[in-house]
């Protein structure tokens, strides 16, 4: 505006008779960057996602390869696994298998679960699962399939 300070100035204020209108709004698609709950330590997602991405895809092959003796002739559950570092293990087991059975399926699926001492879960109602001779078709939480998670302890 070229004014040097302590100059005078003249300031007009000039009434318009019609409504103000906002500008059209530019849309604008989210661009940041997001960072994982629960993530050990904030900082750059390259450096977090990288053993994420990592360890998902070494659970991913391991439960290919892992399978679950299955009965056909016997009713089946179906059990997403969530593990601690974030990976899905979908699996399915007969109603006459044992927590014991998920336990050991995990630890095959995936061979670092044993790093650390960790108990099975569900999250609503948040219970351990830590008797390891009870039926799934007997626990009230996966007598129809649901969800599992391995929680550190």
């Amino acid at each position: 505006m070229n004014v040097q300070p302590d100059q005078p100035l003249d300031v007009q204020l000039n009434k318009h008779d019609e409504n103000y209108k906002p500008p059209p709004k530019v849309y604008k698609p989210f661009s940041g960057g997001g960072h994982r709950l629960g993530s050990p330590t904030p900082g750059s997602p390259v450096r977090i996602a990288s053993p994420v991405s990592t360890a998902a895809t070494q659970a991913t092959a391991a439960s290919s390869s892992v399978d679950v003796d299955i009965n056909p002739d016997q009713p089946t559950v179906a059990l997403r696994i969530q593990l601690a570092n974030g990976t899905r293990l979908p699996a399915r087991f007969n109603t006459t298998h044992t927590i014991g059975d998920v336990y050991s399926f995990i630890e095959r699926a995936y061979p670092g679960a044993n790093a650390r001492p960790w108990v099975l879960a569900t999250t609503f109602p948040n219970k351990d699962h830590t008797d390891r001779s009870a039926f799934l078709g007997e626990v009230p939480e996966f007598k129809k399939g649901g969800t599992a998670v391995q929680k550190w302890t």
